[in-house]
């Protein structure tokens, strides 16, 4: 491991203690501030919404520029608005530091991969099982210590804030240790102006895959949004600590198939595995909605990313990597996601709606959602990926 994935690692650790405890939080606050199952609903679709156009630039400006920059200023602005979000209780103040954080969240989300892959292309899906799955374990902590203190020792506000410290520190790191292995003038992207930035010039497999990451972002934000902290104490009148330790098992079920198979178990009919375990994802979602008592709802949706997306990520990740082009990696994989983003901008507002009709129906939609989106799925040809994962296991 090089030093520049060791510092991506404790980075991603840092990241992911913060963010176990901003997500844990943020609809509590939202609830303490007085804000509707509607209002929280809009916060939600205006972050997804104001983020979409910036990712997309920031891919570009980080085929220019470099990765370093970009990654850097993904958690330091990240910082900044976590800090602010316990200033402020307005929804329009509310809706633009969540769209902040957001469009930082899903900056760092784009070049975290491209820093890996560059580091080492047949190593690509066990680096990046390692660093996204200790980033989910530590989500966990996060979580346990926001269950722990929400209370009384810090509050939602002080969770916050300790949420920003954290992410501001891996900042600090980043920008100090991390070594740029980009450099200006090696990877120059083409010339094209706005057209450039909005075209589909994409592979097949990645329109394929554009389409189906939308579909699947409607399913997974209608359940994965602020009703995910509401609905365990709304249906079954369990306490927020309670709900603090199903989350808690929420990151450890897909922190462990990423430290454990990414890159090591899973690197045979790569298509079949990311239909069939995407698919799995959705009916454990679904079907958790239809048992009346809680430990068997809870237990049921805890594993919906045990086999499903703890699995399968890294080789979305890797589909997308090995399909874009070098010189404009970063700018096609913005694209990509960002068409994908356009799901969370609808599954928020239908959550709300969904939610106030019933408090089974989004987990129901969602589940049945990402089932179409795994089918969809059916339209790729991953041969270059096969042999990329040959590569690695050649290494």
């Amino acid at each position: 491991m090089t030093r520049n994935v060791k510092t991506v690692l404790f980075v991603s650790v840092l990241f992911g203690a913060s963010t176990g405890i901003y997500e844990f939080v943020l609809p509590y606050y939202l609830k303490e501030r007085g804000l509707s199952y509607e209002q929280m609903g809009a916060v939600f679709a205006v972050a997804a919404a104001g983020m979409l156009g910036l990712r997309i630039i920031m891919g570009r400006l980080a085929d220019l520029w470099g990765r370093k920059l970009f990654y850097s200023l993904a958690l330091g602005g990240s910082s900044v608005a976590i800090w602010l979000t316990s200033l402020v209780g307005s929804v329009a103040g509310q809706a633009a530091l969540k769209t902040l954080r957001e469009a930082m969240v899903l900056t760092r989300e784009t070049v975290h991969p491209i820093v890996l892959y560059e580091e080492s292309r047949g190593h690509f899906m066990r680096w990046l099982g390692k660093t996204r799955g200790f980033e989910f374990l530590l989500q966990a902590g996060g979580t346990v210590i926001a269950g722990v203190t929400i209370a009384g020792v810090l509050g939602t506000a002080g969770n916050l804030r300790l949420a920003a410290l954290l992410t501001g520190v891996g900042f600090v790191l980043f920008w100090l240790v991390f070594r740029e292995r980009w450099e200006r003038g090696e990877q120059t992207a083409p010339k094209g102006g706005v057209w450039q930035l909005v075209n589909l010039d994409l592979h097949p497999n990645l329109k394929v895959l554009a389409v189906s990451i939308l579909i699947f972002n409607i399913g997974l934000t209608v359940s994965h949004s602020f009703v995910m902290m509401l609905y365990f104490p709304d249906k079954f009148g369990v306490s927020k600590e309670v709900v603090g330790w199903v989350m808690v098992g929420h990151r450890l079920t897909i922190a462990l198939p990423l430290l454990f198979i990414a890159g090591t178990l899973v690197r045979r009919h790569l298509r079949a595995v990311y239909i069939w375990t995407l698919a799995a994802e959705g009916a454990a979602i679904a079907g958790s909605a239809l048992i009346p008592h809680f430990y068997g709802a809870a237990g049921l949706w805890l594993v919906h990313d045990l086999i499903g997306a703890g699995v399968w990520t890294p080789i979305q990740s890797l589909i997308i990597q090995e399909y874009t082009r070098p010189e404009t990696r970063a700018l096609e994989m913005g694209k990509v996601l960002a068409f994908g983003g356009l799901g969370t901008i609808l599954g928020p507002l239908l959550s709300g709606f969904l939610y106030r009709a019933g408090l089974n129906a989004p987990f129901i939609a969602s589940g049945l959602l990402m089932i179409v989106a795994a089918m969809g799925l059916y339209g790729m040809k991953l041969e270059r990926v096969e042999v990329a994962v040959g590569a690695g296991r050649a290494s």
